[in-house]
């Protein structure tokens, strides 16, 4: 992969029809994108319960946090009130 962090969301988003924001569930899939493509060890793991789908995400390392970070900021536009706490509603494990 020879494109930055910032080129790689933008290009993503382009990617996603009707890309909004402000949608959590549309920076998931980037973030799960990110993680194929940069060969990340974080992962996301689906767990299915009776009120409905819960996505957690197992983060690897600080280094891997913080790109995946970088990501949530790029996909919202430098905007930094949501952080991957609240993109994942704070279903974040930390395996470090």
């Amino acid at each position: 992969m020879k494109t930055n962090l910032t080129d790689f969301v933008i290009e993503t988003i382009k990617e996603i029809s009707n890309f909004n924001y402000e949608n959590v569930e549309c920076i998931k899939r980037v973030i799960r994108k990110a993680i194929d493509v940069y060969h990340l060890k974080s992962y996301e793991e689906v767990e299915e319960t009776q009120t409905g789908v819960i996505r957690f995400l197992h983060i690897h390392s600080m280094l891997e946090e913080n790109i995946l970070s970088k990501i949530v900021e790029v996909s919202r536009n430098s905007e930094t009130t949501l952080d991957i706490e609240g993109v994942y509603e704070g279903h974040v494990i930390r395996d470090y």
